[in-house]
């Protein structure tokens, strides 16, 4: 009985040992994103699959805070950050304007554009990113400092270690020098780290803006032009985390100028977000004109679909449809309207429909007007 109880006591740490070496082996989750096979399949995808509850925050409009049309946005639990592209706004959370932070020009702590921005809610401060300067400024509208950055960049982020990771503008250039595409620096812009670009190109035929780069779950993640794969980035260490097959319809990664020129119907990605259920891309098809769609990855199916209408379908309360423009660590989706457009497809829906609207709803088509400021959207899981 003692040998027979000693055998299978070395069976049963055989038996975890095994499960071990199994687990600590086992590939991260890749996920395999088929846009050759899949981009034909324009869905129709309901936004009650999203969330369940939609709120509607139309911004106060004032000679002071008027906006065409909003270039970005980033939400606290107090605060609506709002820009145009040339001007960075503070609305409270019921839309009423509060102040604008910085000002544009071109001389000290002003800035020529908003090319991206970022919300430091520990210290209160705003990043502004002009195009080759970053400038701080505090919650109140008043600058801090500036730092320089040694290349152009249209976007930035702020990581799990406190840093802001700066994408730059991806240029084709014949150099026998190394080039970076992403910069880990302070905040106060001392340079900490980079990572080394991954396709060199050469030929010139075109200076990529943006790609992918944005926060989920605390982790980095980023995906260069020409490059099929995004990665996340945590501790150091570079991971693939989604594999994209673009296939035939691959955009040339280095084109000369007349490759540009023909490429149209070739795709490549611009942006991604993510949040439990999908990851949110948004692909160029075409240059001449430069077209872009917004498709769905469903992460638990591994189905890839261009949305009907370029967005959600709002089953919800029959309104516009949705995409999400900002997504918050919560999961919080934003979205924004022109109010026009709203304006327009509320009164459409109603004569198509007969449907009573929500009093939300019925509320911003008595109070808007076609010149009003946008709409705000927030989605909440």
């Amino acid at each position: 009985m003692k040998i027979r109880f000693i055998a299978l006591f070395i069976s049963l740490l055989l038996f975890l040992a095994s499960c071990k070496n199994s687990e600590n082996s086992a590939p991260d989750l890749i996920y395999q994103v088929n846009l050759e096979r899949d981009i034909s399949n324009i869905s129709s995808i309901p936004l009650s699959y999203l969330g369940n509850k939609l709120e509607y925050i139309p911004l106060e409009t004032d000679s002071k805070c008027l906006i065409r049309q909003i270039s970005n946005i980033s939400i606290t639990d107090s605060f609506l950050f709002v820009s145009d592209y040339n001007r960075l706004l503070l609305f409270d959370r019921d839309g009423k304007f509060i102040r604008q932070i910085g000002s544009p020009g071109r001389g000290p702590g002003e800035y020529s554009k908003v090319r991206d921005f970022e919300i430091d809610l520990d210290n209160k401060e705003v990043y502004v990113l002009e195009g080759r300067k970053v400038l701080v400024y505090d919650f109140n509208g008043r600058f801090m400092r500036d730092f320089v950055l040694g290349f152009p960049s249209n976007e930035f982020v702020i990581n799990e270690n406190n840093e802001l990771v700066f994408q730059p503008i991806n240029f084709a250039q014949a150099t026998d020098e190394q080039e970076y595409s992403w910069y880990f620096m302070s905040k106060n812009g001392k340079n900490k780290s980079k990572i080394p670009k991954i396709l060199k190109r050469i030929n010139g035929g075109i200076a990529v803006q943006t790609s992918p780069l944005y926060m989920y779950n605390g982790i980095l993640h980023f995906m260069e032009f020409g490059v099929d794969t995004l990665y996340s980035y945590e501790n150091h260490e570079k991971k693939p985390y989604a594999i994209f097959n673009p296939g035939i319809l691959k955009f040339p990664p280095d084109p000369i100028l007349d490759e540009v020129v023909k490429s149209n119907g070739k795709i490549w990605i611009d942006n991604i977000m993510e949040t439990n259920k999908f990851l949110f891309v948004k692909i160029y098809n075409n240059v001449i004109p430069l077209t872009s769609k917004r498709c769905v990855f469903d992460k638990s199916t591994s189905r890839f679909a261009i949305l009907n209408d370029n967005g959600f379908t709002n089953d919800l309360d029959d309104g516009i449809s949705f995409w999400p423009q900002y997504i918050s660590d919560k999961n919080v989706m934003i979205d924004f309207a022109d109010a026009f457009e709203l304006i327009k497809h509320l009164k459409n829906k109603n004569q198509l429909d007969g449907k009573t609207q929500s009093d939300q709803l019925q509320s911003i088509l008595r109070n808007l007007t076609e010149t009003s400021n946008p709409v705000i959207l927030i989605l909440k899981p």
